[in-house]
Protein backbone atom coordinates (compact mmCIF):
# COMPACT_ATOMS: atom_id res chain seq x y z
CA UNK A 1 0.00 0.00 0.00
CA UNK A 2 2.61 2.34 0.47
CA UNK A 3 4.43 1.83 -2.60
CA UNK A 4 1.20 2.31 -4.81
CA UNK A 5 0.32 5.44 -2.83
CA UNK A 6 3.35 6.78 -2.44
CA UNK A 7 3.62 8.38 -5.55
CA UNK A 8 0.23 9.68 -5.89
CA UNK A 9 1.01 11.25 -2.31
CA UNK A 10 3.91 12.88 -3.02
CA UNK A 11 2.50 14.14 -6.65
CA UNK A 12 -0.49 15.30 -5.16
CA UNK A 13 1.69 17.92 -2.62
CA UNK A 14 3.98 19.02 -6.00
CA UNK A 15 1.31 19.54 -8.60
CA UNK A 16 0.87 23.38 -7.39
CA UNK A 17 4.80 23.54 -8.08
CA UNK A 18 4.27 21.88 -11.38
CA UNK A 19 1.83 23.90 -12.40
CA UNK A 20 3.59 27.29 -11.21
CA UNK A 21 6.64 26.29 -13.06
CA UNK A 22 5.34 24.42 -15.84
CA UNK A 23 1.76 26.63 -16.87
CA UNK A 24 -1.10 24.71 -17.88
CA UNK A 25 -0.32 23.55 -21.28
CA UNK A 26 3.13 22.25 -20.49
CA UNK A 27 1.41 20.55 -17.84
CA UNK A 28 -1.13 19.09 -20.15
CA UNK A 29 2.01 17.65 -22.12
CA UNK A 30 3.08 16.00 -19.62
CA UNK A 31 -0.05 14.36 -18.28
CA UNK A 32 -0.08 13.02 -22.11
CA UNK A 33 3.15 11.44 -21.52
CA UNK A 34 2.32 9.70 -18.50
CA UNK A 35 -0.59 8.83 -20.18
CA UNK A 36 1.22 7.40 -23.18
CA UNK A 37 3.88 5.54 -20.70
CA UNK A 38 0.58 3.61 -19.81
CA UNK A 39 0.25 2.33 -23.18
CA UNK A 40 2.79 0.15 -21.70
CA UNK A 41 0.55 -1.62 -19.18
CA UNK A 42 -0.72 -3.45 -22.26
CA UNK A 43 2.56 -5.69 -21.83
CA UNK A 44 3.20 -5.34 -18.29
CA UNK A 45 -0.31 -7.19 -17.65
CA UNK A 46 0.74 -10.05 -19.42
CA UNK A 47 4.27 -9.99 -18.78
CA UNK A 48 3.71 -9.65 -15.10
CA UNK A 49 1.45 -11.22 -14.36
CA UNK A 50 3.09 -14.28 -16.13
CA UNK A 51 5.95 -13.56 -14.52
CA UNK A 52 4.06 -13.26 -11.17
CA UNK A 53 2.01 -16.55 -11.36
CA UNK A 54 5.39 -18.73 -12.85
CA UNK A 55 7.63 -17.41 -10.06
CA UNK A 56 4.84 -18.26 -6.87
CA UNK A 57 4.16 -21.44 -9.17
CA UNK A 58 8.24 -22.64 -8.69
CA UNK A 59 8.22 -20.97 -5.54
CA UNK A 60 5.36 -23.48 -3.90
CA UNK A 61 7.18 -26.70 -5.57
CA UNK A 62 10.55 -25.23 -4.33
CA UNK A 63 12.13 -25.73 -8.07
CA UNK A 64 13.93 -22.47 -7.81
CA UNK A 65 15.07 -23.34 -11.61
CA UNK A 66 11.63 -22.85 -12.77
CA UNK A 67 11.78 -19.18 -11.49
CA UNK A 68 14.84 -18.14 -13.03
CA UNK A 69 14.15 -19.59 -16.26
CA UNK A 70 10.38 -17.55 -15.90
CA UNK A 71 12.70 -14.30 -15.30
CA UNK A 72 15.09 -14.37 -18.18
CA UNK A 73 12.24 -15.72 -20.47
CA UNK A 74 10.07 -12.50 -19.20
CA UNK A 75 13.54 -10.05 -19.76
CA UNK A 76 13.54 -11.64 -23.57
CA UNK A 77 9.64 -10.48 -23.86
CA UNK A 78 9.78 -7.30 -22.54
CA UNK A 79 12.90 -6.42 -24.52
CA UNK A 80 11.63 -7.35 -28.09
CA UNK A 81 8.21 -6.14 -26.99
CA UNK A 82 8.90 -2.90 -25.45
CA UNK A 83 11.19 -2.31 -28.02
CA UNK A 84 8.28 -2.54 -30.75
CA UNK A 85 6.33 -0.72 -28.72
CA UNK A 86 8.65 2.44 -28.20
CA UNK A 87 9.19 2.46 -31.66
CA UNK A 88 5.59 2.60 -32.75
CA UNK A 89 5.10 5.19 -30.08
CA UNK A 90 7.90 7.18 -31.82
CA UNK A 91 6.58 6.91 -34.97
CA UNK A 92 3.07 7.94 -33.94
CA UNK A 93 3.79 11.24 -32.49
CA UNK A 94 6.80 12.04 -34.92
CA UNK A 95 4.33 11.42 -37.99
CA UNK A 96 1.32 11.99 -37.13
CA UNK A 97 0.81 13.65 -33.67
CA UNK A 98 0.14 17.04 -34.95
CA UNK A 99 -2.87 15.91 -36.61
CA UNK A 100 -3.83 13.48 -34.24
CA UNK A 101 -3.19 15.94 -31.13
CA UNK A 102 -2.88 19.68 -32.17
CA UNK A 103 -5.35 20.85 -30.00
CA UNK A 104 -2.21 20.01 -27.05
CA UNK A 105 -0.28 22.97 -28.14
CA UNK A 106 3.16 22.79 -29.67
CA UNK A 107 3.98 20.69 -32.30
CA UNK A 108 7.65 20.91 -31.45
CA UNK A 109 6.22 19.78 -27.07
CA UNK A 110 3.91 16.80 -28.66
CA UNK A 111 7.08 15.26 -31.14
CA UNK A 112 9.05 15.95 -27.48
CA UNK A 113 6.52 14.42 -25.61
CA UNK A 114 6.54 10.86 -27.83
CA UNK A 115 10.10 10.61 -27.99
CA UNK A 116 10.33 10.73 -24.10
CA UNK A 117 7.54 8.42 -23.68
CA UNK A 118 9.00 6.12 -26.27
CA UNK A 119 12.31 5.71 -23.69
CA UNK A 120 10.58 5.11 -21.16
CA UNK A 121 8.17 2.44 -22.10
CA UNK A 122 11.29 0.35 -22.83
CA UNK A 123 12.70 1.25 -19.74
CA UNK A 124 9.56 0.31 -17.76
CA UNK A 125 8.83 -2.90 -19.66
CA UNK A 126 12.61 -4.37 -17.87
CA UNK A 127 11.45 -2.21 -14.82
CA UNK A 128 8.38 -4.54 -14.79
CA UNK A 129 9.86 -7.92 -15.04
CA UNK A 130 11.72 -7.90 -11.70
CA UNK A 131 9.37 -6.14 -9.81
CA UNK A 132 6.91 -8.84 -10.93
CA UNK A 133 9.55 -11.52 -9.63
CA UNK A 134 9.96 -9.98 -6.56
CA UNK A 135 6.34 -10.25 -5.64
CA UNK A 136 6.16 -13.57 -7.42
CA UNK A 137 8.25 -14.28 -4.71
CA UNK A 138 6.45 -12.42 -2.38
CA UNK A 139 9.16 -10.07 -1.46
CA UNK A 140 6.57 -7.06 -1.52
CA UNK A 141 8.72 -5.57 1.17
CA UNK A 142 11.93 -5.46 -1.24
CA UNK A 143 9.93 -4.39 -4.31
CA UNK A 144 8.33 -1.69 -2.21
CA UNK A 145 11.29 0.07 -0.55
CA UNK A 146 13.49 0.33 -4.09
CA UNK A 147 9.88 1.57 -5.88
CA UNK A 148 9.50 4.53 -2.97
CA UNK A 149 12.63 5.25 -3.01
CA UNK A 150 12.99 5.76 -7.43
CA UNK A 151 9.69 7.61 -6.93
CA UNK A 152 10.55 10.38 -4.31
CA UNK A 153 13.95 11.07 -6.35
CA UNK A 154 11.80 11.28 -9.15
CA UNK A 155 9.73 13.83 -8.05
CA UNK A 156 12.68 15.63 -6.27
CA UNK A 157 14.50 15.52 -9.30
CA UNK A 158 11.39 16.56 -11.45
CA UNK A 159 10.60 19.52 -8.66
CA UNK A 160 15.00 20.59 -8.90
CA UNK A 161 15.37 20.94 -12.46
CA UNK A 162 12.31 22.74 -12.93
CA UNK A 163 13.41 26.04 -10.84
CA UNK A 164 16.06 26.86 -13.45
CA UNK A 165 14.81 25.50 -16.04
CA UNK A 166 10.65 25.29 -16.48
CA UNK A 167 10.56 23.53 -19.59
CA UNK A 168 9.77 19.69 -20.37
CA UNK A 169 13.30 19.40 -22.08
CA UNK A 170 14.72 19.31 -18.43
CA UNK A 171 11.37 17.54 -16.47
CA UNK A 172 11.82 14.54 -19.49
CA UNK A 173 15.56 14.34 -19.21
CA UNK A 174 15.30 14.43 -14.79
CA UNK A 175 12.72 11.47 -15.00
CA UNK A 176 14.31 9.27 -17.50
CA UNK A 177 17.48 9.60 -16.18
CA UNK A 178 15.92 8.18 -12.46
CA UNK A 179 14.00 5.37 -14.57
CA UNK A 180 17.09 4.20 -15.43
CA UNK A 181 18.62 4.30 -11.94
CA UNK A 182 15.65 2.37 -10.36
CA UNK A 183 15.91 -0.31 -13.08
CA UNK A 184 19.57 -1.10 -12.54
CA UNK A 185 18.77 -0.90 -8.61
CA UNK A 186 16.20 -3.93 -8.92
CA UNK A 187 18.43 -5.86 -11.24
CA UNK A 188 20.72 -5.78 -8.29
CA UNK A 189 18.43 -6.77 -5.51
CA UNK A 190 16.09 -9.05 -7.35
CA UNK A 191 19.43 -10.98 -8.36
CA UNK A 192 20.38 -10.63 -4.85
CA UNK A 193 17.31 -11.94 -3.25
CA UNK A 194 15.84 -14.57 -5.65
CA UNK A 195 19.25 -16.37 -5.81
CA UNK A 196 19.24 -15.73 -9.58
CA UNK A 197 22.90 -16.72 -11.15
CA UNK A 198 22.04 -15.88 -14.71
CA UNK A 199 19.77 -12.70 -16.19
CA UNK A 200 20.43 -12.89 -19.77
CA UNK A 201 17.68 -12.35 -21.62
CA UNK A 202 16.43 -15.41 -22.87
CA UNK A 203 13.33 -16.51 -25.59
CA UNK A 204 13.59 -20.58 -24.96
CA UNK A 205 10.65 -21.80 -22.74
CA UNK A 206 8.19 -18.62 -24.16
CA UNK A 207 5.86 -20.48 -25.11
CA UNK A 208 4.93 -21.49 -21.17
CA UNK A 209 5.14 -17.77 -20.65
CA UNK A 210 3.13 -16.51 -23.67
CA UNK A 211 -0.05 -19.20 -22.59
CA UNK A 212 -0.41 -17.25 -19.62
CA UNK A 213 0.56 -13.94 -20.93
CA UNK A 214 -1.46 -13.58 -24.13
CA UNK A 215 -4.74 -13.67 -22.05
CA UNK A 216 -2.64 -10.56 -19.71
CA UNK A 217 -2.24 -8.39 -22.57
CA UNK A 218 -6.02 -8.50 -23.45
CA UNK A 219 -6.70 -7.62 -19.89
CA UNK A 220 -3.76 -5.33 -20.51
CA UNK A 221 -5.21 -3.78 -23.17
CA UNK A 222 -8.85 -3.45 -21.51
CA UNK A 223 -6.97 -1.39 -18.69
CA UNK A 224 -4.65 0.90 -21.03
CA UNK A 225 -8.41 2.02 -22.23
CA UNK A 226 -10.06 2.81 -19.33
CA UNK A 227 -7.06 4.40 -17.96
CA UNK A 228 -4.80 5.77 -20.98
CA UNK A 229 -7.00 6.34 -23.93
CA UNK A 230 -9.47 8.12 -22.03
CA UNK A 231 -7.11 10.93 -21.20
CA UNK A 232 -5.57 11.06 -24.85
CA UNK A 233 -9.64 11.51 -26.18
CA UNK A 234 -9.81 14.42 -23.72
CA UNK A 235 -6.72 16.16 -24.55
CA UNK A 236 -7.52 15.25 -28.52
CA UNK A 237 -10.96 16.49 -28.07
CA UNK A 238 -11.02 19.11 -25.38
CA UNK A 239 -7.46 19.82 -25.60
CA UNK A 240 -4.31 20.38 -22.87
CA UNK A 241 -6.57 22.58 -20.08
CA UNK A 242 -9.15 19.68 -19.72
CA UNK A 243 -6.42 17.10 -19.75
CA UNK A 244 -4.96 18.71 -16.92
CA UNK A 245 -8.03 19.08 -14.89
CA UNK A 246 -9.58 15.63 -15.71
CA UNK A 247 -5.98 14.37 -14.35
CA UNK A 248 -6.37 15.97 -11.30
CA UNK A 249 -9.28 14.68 -10.97
CA UNK A 250 -8.35 11.30 -11.38
CA UNK A 251 -5.31 11.58 -9.35
CA UNK A 252 -7.81 12.17 -6.23
CA UNK A 253 -10.42 9.60 -7.45
CA UNK A 254 -8.26 6.44 -7.99
CA UNK A 255 -7.01 6.35 -4.59
CA UNK A 256 -10.61 4.91 -3.79
CA UNK A 257 -9.73 1.85 -5.91
CA UNK A 258 -5.62 1.99 -5.75
CA UNK A 259 -5.04 2.05 -1.96
CA UNK A 260 -7.31 -1.70 -1.63
CA UNK A 261 -6.11 -2.92 -4.88
CA UNK A 262 -2.35 -2.44 -4.11
CA UNK A 263 -3.06 -3.95 0.02
CA UNK A 264 -4.68 -7.09 -1.45
CA UNK A 265 -2.16 -7.72 -4.58
CA UNK A 266 -0.73 -10.35 -2.28
CA UNK A 267 -3.67 -12.45 -3.13
CA UNK A 268 -2.64 -13.46 -6.10
CA UNK A 269 1.01 -15.16 -5.40
CA UNK A 270 -0.58 -16.35 -1.87
CA UNK A 271 -3.23 -18.12 -3.67
CA UNK A 272 -0.92 -19.15 -6.60
CA UNK A 273 1.65 -20.57 -3.72
CA UNK A 274 -1.12 -22.47 -2.14
CA UNK A 275 -2.98 -23.74 -4.79
CA UNK A 276 0.73 -25.58 -5.68
CA UNK A 277 1.95 -26.40 -2.61
CA UNK A 278 -0.81 -29.45 -1.68
CA UNK A 279 -1.14 -27.91 1.74
CA UNK A 280 -4.63 -27.01 3.53
CA UNK A 281 -6.07 -23.97 2.01
CA UNK A 282 -9.37 -22.49 2.61
CA UNK A 283 -9.65 -20.18 -0.50
CA UNK A 284 -13.43 -19.13 0.61
CA UNK A 285 -11.78 -17.79 3.77
CA UNK A 286 -9.63 -16.01 2.08
CA UNK A 287 -11.89 -14.50 -0.57
CA UNK A 288 -14.28 -13.52 2.29
CA UNK A 289 -11.89 -12.01 4.63
CA UNK A 290 -10.25 -9.61 2.04
CA UNK A 291 -13.53 -8.33 0.67
CA UNK A 292 -14.86 -7.07 3.49
CA UNK A 293 -11.83 -5.29 4.71
CA UNK A 294 -12.34 -3.94 1.11
CA UNK A 295 -15.29 -2.61 0.84
CA UNK A 296 -14.58 -1.27 4.17
CA UNK A 297 -11.77 0.91 3.22
CA UNK A 298 -13.02 2.05 -0.26
CA UNK A 299 -16.05 3.33 0.66
CA UNK A 300 -14.26 5.38 3.67
CA UNK A 301 -11.87 6.85 1.22
CA UNK A 302 -14.77 7.58 -1.50
CA UNK A 303 -16.93 9.36 1.46
CA UNK A 304 -14.05 11.36 2.60
CA UNK A 305 -13.35 12.43 -1.24
CA UNK A 306 -17.21 13.12 -2.12
CA UNK A 307 -17.15 15.15 1.27
CA UNK A 308 -14.03 17.11 1.21
CA UNK A 309 -12.88 17.03 -1.93
CA UNK A 310 -14.00 20.60 -3.05
CA UNK A 311 -12.65 22.44 -0.38
CA UNK A 312 -9.10 20.04 -0.70
CA UNK A 313 -8.89 21.07 -4.36
CA UNK A 314 -9.44 24.50 -3.59
CA UNK A 315 -6.87 24.25 -0.93
CA UNK A 316 -4.64 22.50 -3.44
CA UNK A 317 -4.81 24.25 -6.76
CA UNK A 318 -6.63 27.46 -6.18
CA UNK A 319 -10.24 28.21 -6.83
CA UNK A 320 -10.05 28.78 -10.54
CA UNK A 321 -8.30 25.67 -11.60
CA UNK A 322 -10.68 23.51 -9.00
CA UNK A 323 -14.21 25.28 -10.10
CA UNK A 324 -14.05 22.44 -12.95
CA UNK A 325 -11.99 20.02 -11.71
CA UNK A 326 -14.76 19.53 -8.58
CA UNK A 327 -17.51 19.36 -11.30
CA UNK A 328 -15.82 15.62 -12.53
CA UNK A 329 -14.90 14.86 -9.09
CA UNK A 330 -17.11 13.18 -7.78
CA UNK A 331 -18.52 10.87 -10.81
CA UNK A 332 -14.88 9.73 -11.17
CA UNK A 333 -15.12 8.85 -6.73
CA UNK A 334 -17.93 6.62 -7.60
CA UNK A 335 -16.77 4.92 -10.57
CA UNK A 336 -13.42 3.91 -8.78
CA UNK A 337 -15.58 2.73 -5.90
CA UNK A 338 -17.51 -0.15 -8.35
CA UNK A 339 -14.19 -0.61 -9.64
CA UNK A 340 -12.93 -1.57 -5.89
CA UNK A 341 -15.57 -3.76 -5.64
CA UNK A 342 -13.90 -6.13 -8.08
CA UNK A 343 -10.35 -5.86 -6.39
CA UNK A 344 -10.23 -9.54 -5.07
CA UNK A 345 -12.31 -11.42 -7.60
CA UNK A 346 -9.82 -9.93 -9.64
CA UNK A 347 -6.74 -11.02 -7.66
CA UNK A 348 -8.38 -14.48 -6.92
CA UNK A 349 -9.10 -15.09 -10.63
CA UNK A 350 -5.35 -14.45 -11.45
CA UNK A 351 -4.18 -16.81 -8.47
CA UNK A 352 -6.24 -20.07 -9.83
CA UNK A 353 -5.21 -19.40 -13.50
CA UNK A 354 -8.57 -17.83 -14.53
CA UNK A 355 -6.50 -15.24 -16.71
CA UNK A 356 -8.31 -15.65 -19.84
CA UNK A 357 -11.58 -14.78 -18.47
CA UNK A 358 -10.08 -11.72 -16.79
CA UNK A 359 -8.49 -10.99 -20.22
CA UNK A 360 -11.78 -10.98 -22.32
CA UNK A 361 -13.40 -8.98 -19.45
CA UNK A 362 -11.34 -6.15 -19.18
CA UNK A 363 -10.89 -5.83 -22.71
CA UNK A 364 -14.73 -5.65 -23.68
CA UNK A 365 -15.40 -3.30 -20.78
CA UNK A 366 -12.67 -0.75 -22.03
CA UNK A 367 -13.85 -1.24 -25.60
CA UNK A 368 -17.35 0.05 -24.38
CA UNK A 369 -15.69 2.49 -21.46
CA UNK A 370 -13.91 4.51 -24.80
CA UNK A 371 -17.01 4.32 -26.84
CA UNK A 372 -19.22 5.66 -23.74
CA UNK A 373 -16.47 8.15 -23.07
CA UNK A 374 -16.53 9.68 -26.72
CA UNK A 375 -20.59 9.82 -26.64
CA UNK A 376 -20.85 11.31 -23.42
CA UNK A 377 -17.36 14.09 -23.98
CA UNK A 378 -19.55 15.24 -27.58
CA UNK A 379 -22.08 15.73 -25.92
CA UNK A 380 -21.33 17.48 -22.56
CA UNK A 381 -18.00 18.24 -22.93
CA UNK A 382 -15.50 17.90 -19.54
CA UNK A 383 -18.53 16.73 -17.53
CA UNK A 384 -19.16 13.66 -19.62
CA UNK A 385 -15.43 12.58 -19.32
CA UNK A 386 -16.21 9.78 -15.76
CA UNK A 387 -18.89 8.13 -18.00
CA UNK A 388 -16.07 5.96 -19.44
CA UNK A 389 -14.72 4.78 -16.34
CA UNK A 390 -18.14 4.24 -14.43
CA UNK A 391 -18.87 1.72 -17.65
CA UNK A 392 -15.82 -0.12 -17.52
CA UNK A 393 -15.92 -0.59 -13.81
CA UNK A 394 -19.74 -1.89 -13.64
CA UNK A 395 -19.05 -4.11 -16.37
CA UNK A 396 -15.82 -5.48 -14.71
CA UNK A 397 -18.10 -6.67 -12.42
CA UNK A 398 -18.81 -9.66 -14.32
CA UNK A 399 -15.79 -11.42 -12.62
CA UNK A 400 -17.78 -11.93 -9.59
CA UNK A 401 -19.58 -14.84 -11.60
CA UNK A 402 -16.93 -17.33 -12.18
CA UNK A 403 -15.86 -17.15 -8.69
CA UNK A 404 -19.20 -17.37 -7.28
CA UNK A 405 -19.82 -20.26 -9.45
CA UNK A 406 -16.54 -22.25 -8.13
CA UNK A 407 -17.66 -21.80 -4.64
CA UNK A 408 -21.19 -22.81 -5.54
CA UNK A 409 -20.02 -25.81 -6.51
CA UNK A 410 -17.29 -26.57 -3.95
CA UNK A 411 -20.17 -25.99 -1.42
CA UNK A 412 -22.27 -28.76 -2.70
CA UNK A 413 -19.29 -30.95 -3.54
CA UNK A 414 -19.03 -30.79 0.49
CA UNK A 415 -22.56 -31.36 1.07
CA UNK A 416 -22.67 -34.65 -0.93
CA UNK A 417 -18.78 -35.63 0.07
CA UNK A 418 -17.67 -35.42 -3.18
CA UNK A 419 -14.14 -33.75 -4.68
CA UNK A 420 -14.67 -30.66 -6.47
CA UNK A 421 -13.97 -30.75 -9.68
CA UNK A 422 -11.79 -27.47 -10.97
CA UNK A 423 -12.46 -25.75 -14.47
CA UNK A 424 -9.58 -26.59 -17.01
CA UNK A 425 -8.01 -22.75 -16.56
CA UNK A 426 -8.14 -23.26 -12.11
CA UNK A 427 -5.51 -25.76 -13.56
CA UNK A 428 -1.64 -24.85 -13.55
Amino acid sequence: MLEYGWYPLLLFMATPWFLHRLGTEQYGNWMLLTATVGFGGVLNAGTGAATIKAVSAGVGRAASHDAERAVRTALGIALLGGGGLALLVFCVFWLAGGELLGRMGSPILIKLTGVAAALLIWVEQLDNVFSSAMKGAEQFGQAARVEIASKTLQILAAAAVLLPWPNLWALYVALLLVSILRLLAKTIIAKRVLGLSDLHPSLSGTGEILHFAKWGWLQGVGGVLFGVADRMLVGSLLGAASLAYFSIASQLAMQVHAVTAAGLSVIFPKVSRKLQDGGSFSLWRVTKLTMAGNLLLSTFIALILVLLGPMLLNTWIGAERAAPTAQILPWLVIAYWVLALNVVPYYVLLGMGRIRFVGLTALTAGTVAVIAMYMAISRAGLVGAPAGRGAYAVLSLAMVVPLARHFMRERSARLTGQPTAPDIEDLP
